[in-house]
């Protein structure tokens, strides 16, 4: 998708004491987002084996128990949860002058309460405790003679946007169930709210669709060019071996849903329309236009044109076996969000199909563009019927007739056009291709590059800001070869743009993320998560790009590699 145009191309400053402004001096107190406000007490909470948590129903006691796990595993310590009632160290207390994931956190040495209007605030609440506690509370096994202890202070807090996405790309590069758990661990920790799991595309399909068994049997599965830049792989010939790939069962995927769930993170499944599809196409090349005559398989790269291979906008039974397989999508998520893709979408093939033309003058369509845009609405009002929103990449804006509840997700906008979606009434998620691409190297893309993009687009109006839902950090995997690497590439960054979605803009401060990131980075590696050493994160640029080689990424530096 994106990743395939331009892939070449932390919170409380250290101690945000909040006073007036940062004191870059004082010691380190690190909450990553950083949080609205905080003012510092004396003395510290210490967590023992005597602590209570004191909670008033049982959703917040889920929440409480999960970090009461923290504790078990790494002190040895169970602190006792009441449900129901005062008594206690730890208190959760219902306000609903809160607004939605919003908190209150006041820490004395006595005890720790909380105020929140719903869950969601209480699980922040208790993420920012977890930053300011020693990193092996991350720990697996018990750790001896630590003591489990908080500075005592004030934070109010509440987030920014409410959409704090992140794109994981397990198409080019698999990523196992239990990498996904950790990343999800991750996620919670840095309140992001939305996995944005990319399923689909011409590289893999990567969930189980039970009505279409072929989808993985065949789909799953690519021929091995590890030999060779993803950019320069060819394309396989039938009958060769197909060893690189796999996918996630049903259950598994009920199994990250529900612990993202717990973690207050939706999962947005996308699945891939009409473009990004030669995965499907190769398990059912009915599905594509009758014109096409090439052997489909799985792309193991970019080094051939099948990615021009799309579904087929004039034959019914592909809109059929779509909703098919989004009737087993929705039942496995039950997320507002699905994400139907809609991007780089060559449309040869519609022109020469003599069903896409038929379709277009039965419609009265005048481009092909707005075929794409029928196409598109079609997904996108079936879902509607079923209660969920569409989400789709910018250039689905093109046809200029796309459904007004469709949220758009902006990568790359050239000619403003998604400013004026938002001026105009409709949702936008920003994810700037230049400034949140998490796969780009550092020393093309620094690390403060990104920190200080401003996700609220100039050129949308204030009385329209609204209408930008929030921010997005993908990692595209066409260039990422190992769950290390990934970590390099991902971190900071997610944290970069996770403190954009949440932190207002007066607040957030380069160097003081920098900084409280560096703390944080013992608990990510300790979750199994390796951040990119902070020497590579605001490097000098090693390149410039010119012509077609913006569309290539070189090899990386030795020290982006495992």
């Amino acid at each position: 998708m994106k990743r395939y145009i331009l892939i070449i191309l932390i919170l409380l400053s250290p101690l945000t004491v909040f006073l007036q402004a940062d004191n870059l001096t004082s010691p380190l107190i690190s909450i990553v987002p950083r949080p609205t406000q905080i003012v510092p007490g004396s003395g510290n909470f210490t967590f023992s084996a005597k602590t209570a948590f004191a909670v008033e129903n049982q959703e917040q006691a889920a929440i409480a128990r999960n970090f009461i796990d923290l504790f078990t595993r790494a002190a040895g310590i169970t602190p006792a949860l009441n449900v129901g009632s005062k008594e206690g160290q730890v208190r959760f207390v219902t306000d609903s002058s809160f607004k939605p994931e919003a908190y209150l956190l006041e820490i004395t040495p006595q005890q720790i309460l909380i105020k929140a209007s719903d869950t969601k605030g209480f699980f922040y609440a208790l993420q920012s405790v977890r930053q300011l506690l020693p990193a092996t509370i991350e720990s697996e096994q018990p750790v001896q003679n630590i003591a489990w202890s908080v500075p005592a202070m004030t934070v109010r807090d509440e987030p920014r946007f409410g959409f704090r996405g992140l794109l994981l790309d397990p198409v080019r590069c698999f990523i196992p169930k239990e990498n996904v758990l950790r990343i999800i661990d991750c996620m919670a920790m840095l309140k992001i709210n939305k996995l944005h799991f990319h399923l689909t595309d011409d590289n893999g399909w990567r969930i189980e669709i039970k009505k279409y068994p072929r989808l993985t049997e065949v789909g799953a599965w690519r021929v091995d060019r590890t030999d060779v830049p993803f950019h320069s792989r060819r394309n396989p010939k039938r009958g060769e071996l197909t060893p690189i790939g796999g996918f996630y069962t049903q259950e598994e995927i009920r199994e990250i849903v529900a612990y993202a769930a717990d973690r207050q993170i939706e999962v947005i499944p996308e699945i891939d329309v009409p473009a990004h599809s030669n995965a499907a196409l190769a398990a059912y090349p009915q599905f594509a236009c009758p014109v096409v005559k090439d052997f489909i398989g799985v792309l193991p790269g970019l080094g051939g044109r099948n990615s021009e291979i799309i579904y087929c906008a004039g034959n019914d039974s592909v809109y059929a076996f779509l909703q098919d397989v989004m009737d087993e999508i929705l039942e496995l998520f039950p997320s507002r969000y699905i994400h139907i893709g809609g991007d780089e979408a060559p449309k040869a093939r519609w022109k020469a199909c003599p069903d896409c033309q038929a379709r277009m003058r039965e419609e009265g369509l005048s481009s092909l563009q707005a075929l794409q845009g029928y196409f598109m609405n079609r997904i996108i009002s079936w879902l509607g019927d079923r209660g969920r929103a569409a989400v789709v990449w910018n250039e689905s804006l093109r046809g200029g007739n796309l459904a007004p509840s469709a949220v758009v997700q902006m990568w790359m906008d050239k000619n403003g056009e998604c400013a004026r979606w938002a001026n105009g009434g409709g949702k936008l998620i920003v994810s700037d291709f230049y400034h949140y691409y998490c796969d780009y190297p550092y020393a093309m893309t620094p690390l403060r590059k990104t920190y200080h993009y401003r996700p609220a687009l100039k050129e949308v109006r204030p009385i329209y800001q609204k209408n930008i839902l929030g921010v997005e950090a993908p990692v595209w995997a066409e260039y990422i070869e190992t769950f290390a690497h990934m970590s390099e590439m991902c971190y900071p960054r997610f944290a970069a743009v996770a403190e954009a979605g949440w932190t207002r803009e007066e607040r957030r401060n380069a160097e003081s993320f920098e900084r409280r990131f560096q703390m944080v980075t013992p608990m990510l590696a300790a979750l199994g998560v390796h951040p990119a050493a902070p020497q590579l994160w605001n490097p000098r640029p090693y390149m410039r790009l010119k012509g077609t080689a913006q569309f290539f990424l070189p090899k990386l530096p030795s020290n982006f590699r495992d």
